[in-house]
């Protein structure tokens, strides 16, 4: 039987529904957009398959997350009061840092956390929308006036694709470092709007690079 605080008090009655472990996870992953079973749990080292299926159950009865269909394959996503969390998941962010001198040894690292936590960042001074593309994965980060949203997958029409290393973009986000000079190494690669991609980089207060807002190539989608 599920544990409960039994206090009629808003932190405690939503600590009755999220305070569970890896819940809060799960729902950290599915602000990137929906998941699958097995990308959960992938991306939650630790976690056991039955104790996920078990939080996913739980927050489904809860009206906080909804499985999908597309083309036969199966998903989980969060539901439009599941996405009432975001806040409350970029508030832990913002305080949790305070005590995060660098990643430990056994510490996983995954782009698209990096991309959530960036977004504590946005200054609401540019509206872009810009694809990075990490190897495999695909993250677009659409910023307007008022928010800015990030998913993994390419959901909308993006005016720049930047290819980049995690590396590399983490340099660029957190350590200061220059995307000209990673693109003169080769570790990053602009494809479209150069304009667009200096847009991003002000809006989130990484270093702007001085190669002005020239265009280069066009930026064909892969659908």
């Amino acid at each position: 039987m599920k544990r409960s605080y039994h206090q009629f008090c808003g932190v405690a009655r939503a600590l009755d529904l999220v305070g569970e472990r890896w819940t809060l996870l799960i729902a950290r992953d599915l602000l990137l957009g929906p998941r699958r079973y097995g990308d959960l749990l992938a991306g939650l080292p630790g976690i056991t398959t039955n104790l996920l299926a078990l939080r996913l159950k739980e927050l489904r009865a809860n009206g906080l997350v909804q499985r999908t269909e597309q083309r036969g394959v199966v998903g989980y996503e969060l539901t439009a009061l599941g996405r009432e969390l975001e806040p409350i998941l970029m508030a832990l962010g913002r305080f949790g840092f305070h005590f995060m001198q660098g990643p430990k040894k056994d510490d996983k690292l995954d782009v698209g956390w990096a991309l959530l936590s960036s977004k504590r960042r946005y200054t609401g001074a540019a509206e872009a929308t810009i694809e990075l593309v990490f190897g495999e994965r695909h993250f677009q980060v659409r910023a307007r006036k008022d928010y800015v949203d990030v998913k993994e997958g390419t959901p909308w029409e993006a005016e720049a694709r930047v290819f980049v290393s995690p590396e590399a973009f983490r340099g660029i986000l957190y350590g200061g470092e220059s995307s000209d000079e990673h693109e003169k190494s080769g570790r990053l690669r602009i494809e479209g709007s150069r304009d667009a991609w200096q847009r991003y980089q002000a809006a989130f207060g990484m270093r702007v690079g001085k190669h002005g807002a020239k265009q280069r190539g066009s930026l064909e989608r892969e659908r």
